[in-house]
């Protein structure tokens, strides 16, 4: 790890400790400044491999531009069968009743309601025990501090 990475996380984590419920008792390793589907994925995963991770998002939404366009459609490889990808596209699957109910445009081979999508999202996010969400929460800063 990049010397400046540890102290970054380290004065995140002094910044985050501010709450997660309870204002005295919240520590995480990571935060994740954004819930959209990058964002997300990044702190479902982390949490998973045993990171004490909070995501912080603007709206009381996840997915950012993927679930809250006026048209959700994925691009790029819709055959990748796994990680966070898989798992959403599955759920996507398994709600409209299999892969080519998913294939309703042009535009991609997976189209989705918005709000869907966002459900599915917070679903995974809430399942992780490692992992919590402040939505609309804003980062404003971060101070780096000596001896940190």
């Amino acid at each position: 790890m990049k010397k400046w990475h540890k102290g970054f996380i380290i004065v995140v984590t002094w910044l985050v400790t501010a709450s997660c419920g309870d204002i005295s008792t919240c520590k995480v390793s990571l935060l994740v400044a954004g819930g959209g589907a990058s964002g997300t994925a990044a702190g479902i995963q982390a949490a998973r491999m045993g990171c004490a991770t909070l995501i912080i998002e603007e709206t009381p939404w996840l997915g950012g531009m993927l679930t809250a366009a006026g048209v959700s459609a994925a691009d790029g490889n819709y055959n990748l069968p796994g990680g966070i990808w898989g798992e959403f596209k599955d759920s996507l699957t398994q709600y409209y009743g299999g892969p080519k109910a998913l294939k309703t445009g042009w535009v991609s081979g997976v189209l989705f309601e918005p709000s869907v999508g966002n459900t599915f999202f917070q679903k995974m996010a809430a399942a992780e025990e490692n992992l919590d969400v402040w939505f609309e929460t804003r980062l404003l800063a971060i101070e780096k501090r000596q001896g940190t």
